[in-house]
């Protein structure tokens, strides 16, 4: 796989995940409504709902700055989940990993 073809699948999957978060937030707020209209609302399913959607916008954030060091080409992945991230990346997007590795002397 070329770098081309590496940055055309990450352009493709940033077009996706956007579609994704564009989607949750617009069912998210349209649930909502419907429960104010009801007057019952079930904490457990917004709670749920929202933890979908705070995943995908981060893999979109990601994707993002990915997208944006991809002109530098330094990226790395996480030691825990190999999830992919941007140079100057603090903390892994997908499981919370330290991305800060220790000097050994």
């Amino acid at each position: 796989m070329t770098n081309d073809d590496s940055l055309e699948a990450l352009r493709a999957r940033r077009k996706e995940t956007a579609r994704l978060v564009a989607t949750l937030q617009f069912d998210l707020g349209g649930l909502t409504a419907e429960m104010a209209q009801t007057g019952q609302f079930h904490l457990d399913v917004l709670v749920r709902r929202s933890a979908e959607l705070r995943a995908a916008d981060a893999e979109l954030g990601e994707l993002e700055r990915l997208l944006a060091a991809a002109d530098e080409g330094v990226t790395g992945q996480c030691r825990r989940c190999s999830a992919s991230h941007a140079r100057g990346a603090i903390y892994c997007w997908r499981c919370g990993e330290s991305l800060a590795y220790a000097v050994t002397q």
